[in-house]
């Protein structure tokens, strides 16, 4: 019974001391804390997304740049990264092209029209301010539509061949970097 009694007291001793350390460096070393919370070897950061878009509705779109910035951020703890803003693993991504290629077919009254969003984008591994690796990836998502007449809606964005595609390039990415 004394040597439970010992153990269980050893035991709430070191617990506390731990918990003592802790408080001490949150009100004291604020910096040395964050150093050790934060110092999982599995750690990265997003650190920027650039939309290099030129041309079409979406060319230079802060939103998109965001958009991707989550759906990288999605995938990074997919692959169990923890998402550390001071991590010295860090990406970057840039958004190269960004379009609609459309293919149409006819054959008499009868038409095929084949809308794709397609997407490229290049990433950058970079450690400890070195780039370690780079890929360039491009994906794209299709929607067909086959009708007896032909209505045209001008090659615009749908929002889900749009957002299917940018989910295919950012898992392809990561995947590809990581």
């Amino acid at each position: 019974m004394k040597v439970l009694l010992f153990l269980v007291s050893c035991i709430v001793g070191i617990a506390g001391t731990t918990q003592g350390y802790f408080v001490y460096l949150h009100f004291f070393d604020s910096a040395k804390a964050r150093e050790i919370i934060l110092s999982h070897n599995e750690s990265i950061d997003i650190s920027s997304v650039h939309n290099n878009v030129q041309i079409g509705a979406l060319a230079g779109n802060r939103n998109l740049e965001f958009g991707v910035k989550g759906m990288l951020e999605e995938f990074v703890e997919e692959k169990d990264y923890l998402l550390n803003p001071y991590a010295t693993k860090k990406i970057e991504v840039e958004i190269l092209y960004l379009d609609v290629i459309k293919t149409q077919s006819n054959l008499s009254v009868f038409h095929r029209n084949s809308d794709a969003v397609v997407i490229r984008m290049r990433g950058k591994l970079i450690n400890n301010g070195k780039v370690v690796k780079t890929v360039i990836v491009e994906e794209s998502a299709e929607e067909v539509s086959m009708a007896t007449l032909l209505i045209d809606e001008g090659g615009k964005f749908n929002q889900t061949n749009l957002s299917s595609a940018l989910k295919k390039t950012c898992n392809t990415l990561i995947n590809k970097l990581l």
